[in-house]
Order: C-alpha cells, then structure tokens, then sequence
C-alpha cells in the first residue's frame, strides 16, 4: 500500500489489490452543492470531534485543511472536528486491535477487504446498517446494491466501500507509449506485441531496463478466469470461475501458473529483466524501466512524476487478451469503517455521508483547498506553483468517488475514457460477497504463507525455471498444510454459496 502515495489523488489501487465497480461518472448532479446533505441535523450546541486512524505519515498541511473541513461542516449543519492519528503501515492492524482491547475512544478507520474478515473476527469494527439508514442516505443512493454485498459478513454491512471500475483492473501493464511510437510498433494487444516492444527497448535504449521486476501483469493471458484473491503475486490458491461447481485449488500445480513463470523466466534470459531482482527496484517513475506490472490506476498515480523526469513521456494501458469476458470476483477493496467501540458512530457514518454528498465536500476532503492546496486546470488536479510544504495528498484512495476525482492533465481523455468505462460489459461472479474466514486454519496459513514468499520473486521475475523448484516447493506446501487450508476454504464457500441460492 505504500506505493499508493501519489501526486494524483482520487484514484488508488491498490494495491493493491482488489476490487470494486464503477457507480456513475460524470458531473455532479446536486443543485445546491453548497447546502447541507438531505437529512442533516441542525447544528448542535456541543461539537463532536471524531477520531480519525490512518496508515502511513500525515499529509502535507493537515491542520489547514482539517479547519477549511470542520469549517463547511458547520456551515452545512454538522459540528463536527476531525482529529487524525497516523502510524505506520507495519504496525497498523495490530493498532486497531489496540483500540478496541483498550476501550480508546476513536472513530472511523480504514480498512480493506482482505483484513475485514478477521477484524469482524476481532470485535474490531461495528456493524453499520442502523446507521447507513439514518445517516447514510447518499451512500446508500450512490453504492449500488452489490457493491455491498462485498462490505457484508455473516449479512451485516461493517465498512463503507469506495466505488471504483475493478474487474481484474490488477492484470494489466503499463508502458511508454512515447517509445513505442518512437519504434514505430503498433498499439499493444497482444503478448507477441508485447514482446517485441520489450525486444525494441534491449536493443536501442542500452540504459533501460525492458520490464520491471514483477510480472503479474500477465495473469490475464494465462489466467484469464482465475480468481485468486484479488493479488496473484500473494495468493497461492485459485478458483476457475468458468468451471462448475467452484472449487479452491492450488495455484502451484496448475498448468497456467506453470507458463506464466516460466514466460518470466524467458524474459530474464533475454535480458528483458533486471539481472538482481532480489534487490532491484521498479523505477517507471524516473524514466528508467519502459514497462511495469500494474493496475488500472497506476498511470494516474505514476504519470506526473514520469513527465517531470522526462519530458514528453507518454504512459499506456496493457491488457492482454481485452476480446475476452472480464470478471468482477469482488465489489469492494479499500473501505472506510467505524470501531466497534466507536463513542459516535452515527456522526462517524454522517460525516463519511457527508464527504460524498457533493463535489465540493470531496474535493476539499481529497485536495485540500483550491488555490492553497491544489488548483484546478479543466477536470483535473495540477499542482503547479503549489509551494512543496503545501500539496496535501492524503490517503484519497480510502475514499475515492469516481463521480468527482479529479485526473492528470497528463492523463489523455482517451485513457480516462478506458477507466470510467472498465467495468462495461464485466461478468458478477458468484463470489462476490465471499470472503474467507483465516482464523480456523491460521497456523497452517502462516506457514504456507511463508513458504510461498521465498519463491515469489524469484518465481514471478523469472530468476528461475520453474521445473527446476516445483516438486520441491509442492512437497513444502503440503507438509505445512496447504490441503488442508484449501479443504476449509472450499467449505466456507460451499456454505456461502448454499446461503445465497
């Protein structure tokens, strides 16, 4: 998630990570833009602060913009006073757990799909449904009906997803899309343009390096219906949403995982990857590496810094296979949440409702104040002649509202047009709402989880054949467990499925 920091705020991957669905693009259609939310109470003697938890370092100019918010809060009815807390991301869920085992009195938090399971576990967070119907009208309006269902556990809403284009938006590339005009190729469709591309770089640009390190972006070519969990590069199971009934297997025997890693390692061979992966690092950003693993989102949070490092530069979108159906396995990733023990989880809920009634409201949430933090060129977000110490840039990807975020300037309409319009056409799976509960197999996860770190890279970059460490690594899995966590992971979806029918 680190990686999520960028100089373009209102989009995120995410890193990530996966997934939810796009719910409206375009202008804002509330007419009174200025006015409080529909349903917002009159302002009450006594203000509410609210306790806000984030990961990472406080944005640039916090206490600036947290006044200009708590300041068109009250004008819109609501007295509220936002107070943050920042730590760092490697002891982040361990301090939610904290909170609540010590009763401290904080309120909204993020939080993400992959962790909303085991904090529901924990008693971490709190049930939202009383409060979405009180104080989330907008939310409710805005978030269409399966894009909850994701945010569900055991048939309760615990967090407040955004809402963002997500089908297999991990399964991508991006490239120069500058030195592929310069090497007269054509627009990249395939993996054979793919490579020649690749090819192209090695030979005219000696101080490049062809492809960055992680080579998940060609999931979609060799594992076009695999779900697997949203992060091919973590997971080490899969389910084949093509095949009937929906099984859980292990990623490590299947043929496609085989070809993918193995591709990889051609690439190594040619020279197309960095010759240290271990300790190389992806530096698209500088100029440095003409193609990356990536999201949907990452040129807009990459393209800035790219064009201030070289001038000209040009990012594209890659995804392979682009004829074939696209899979929505999950609604949701990043969501905003409240603390079970929460002192105002109905003011916590108002306010996130209250972020998202207007383009005015985000935009001071996500940018700061215009002319201060930001300046607007056309729809998208510049910071030019914004003094450093004051370009905001806080954790909007926690958030982000697609009918208001703002894009590069350096972000073509075409591009923008491929983002808005991802999801067209993408197929619901059955799993979305599912989730798996780790807590009945968790030391068999730990190790199978550290197991299959030690491959990763050298799996994915190419650094070795995969023959060559496969029988090893299967007998390992095994013996740490992986059958069994698969076996428990099938009857968890066997039941969620049986409760959906």
């Amino acid at each position: 998630m680190k990686g999520l920091k960028r100089k373009l705020v209102g989009i995120g991957l995410t890193t990530i990570l996966a997934v939810t669905m796009l719910a409206g693009c375009g202008g804002n259609n509330n007419k009174n833009e200025g006015a409080a939310p529909s349903g917002a109470p009159a302002l009450a003697n006594e203000e509410v602060t609210l306790k806000i938890l984030f990961p990472g370092d406080p944005p640039k100019d916090l206490d600036a913009v947290s006044t200009a918010v708590d300041t068109k809060m009250k004008a819109d009815g609501l007295n509220f006073k936002l107070n943050f807390t920042f730590v760092p991301w490697d002891t982040y869920w361990n301090k939610q757990s904290l909170i609540v085992a010590g009763g401290e009195d904080f309120d909204l938090t993020w939080s993400h799909i992959a962790n909303l399971p085991q904090s529901v576990a924990k008693n971490v967070l709190l049930p939202l449904d009383e409060y979405l119907d009180s104080d989330g009208q907008q939310l409710k309006e805005n978030t269409p009906d399966y894009v909850w269902k994701g945010a569900k556990i055991g048939g309760k809403i615990y967090a407040i997803p955004r809402v963002v284009p997500v089908a297999q938006n991990n399964d991508t590339f991006q490239i120069r899309g500058d030195l592929r005009k310069k090497y007269n190729l054509p627009e990249i469709k395939t993996l054979e343009d793919f490579d020649k591309y690749l090819e192209a770089v090695k030979a005219n640009e000696p101080t490049m390096i062809p492809l960055g390190i992680n080579t998940t972006g060609l999931g979609r070519e060799y594992l076009p219906s695999y779900y697997a969990n949203g992060d091919l590069f973590n997971s080490f199971f899969y389910i084949d949403v093509t095949q009937q009934p929906l099984t859980f297997k292990n990623l490590y025997e299947s043929e496609a995982f085989a070809n993918l890693v193995n591709k990889a390692h051609e690439w190594y061979n040619k020279g197309y990857t960095p010759k240290d992966p271990i300790a190389a690092k992806e530096d698209f950003g500088n100029g440095k590496t003409a193609a990356i693993a990536s999201n949907l989102f990452r040129p807009t949070e990459t393209i800035d810094g790219l064009v201030a490092s070289v001038p000209g530069a040009e990012i594209e979108f890659v995804q392979f296979q682009s004829d074939k159906p696209k899979y929505i396995f999950n609604s949701v990733d990043n969501l905003l949440a409240v603390f079970s023990t929460s002192k105002h989880p109905k003011e916590a809920v108002r306010f996130v409702n209250w972020v998202h009634s207007n383009k005015e409201n985000y935009n001071l949430f996500s940018l700061g104040v215009e002319g201060i933090n930001y300046k607007l060129d056309g729809n998208s977000a510049s910071y030019d002649g914004i003094a450093n110490d004051k370009q905001y840039l806080p954790i909007s990807w926690a958030w982000t509202d697609m009918r208001y975020a703002k894009f590069s300037k350096n972000i073509t309409p075409a591009q923008l047009d491929v983002i808005k319009n991802w999801d067209n056409g993408a197929i619901k799976t059955n799993l979305i709402g599912f989730s798996v509960d780790s807590e009945p197999m968790k030391n068999e996860i730990a190790k199978v989880t550290a197991i299959v770190k030690e491959y990763q890279v050298p799996l994915y970059s190419g650094l070795v054949e995969y023959s060559s460490v496969k029988e090893k690594l299967l007998k390992r899995l095994k013996d740490a467990g992986i059958n069994k966590v698969l076996n428990e992971y099938q009857k968890q979806l066997d039941a969620y499925l049986s409760a959906q029918k």
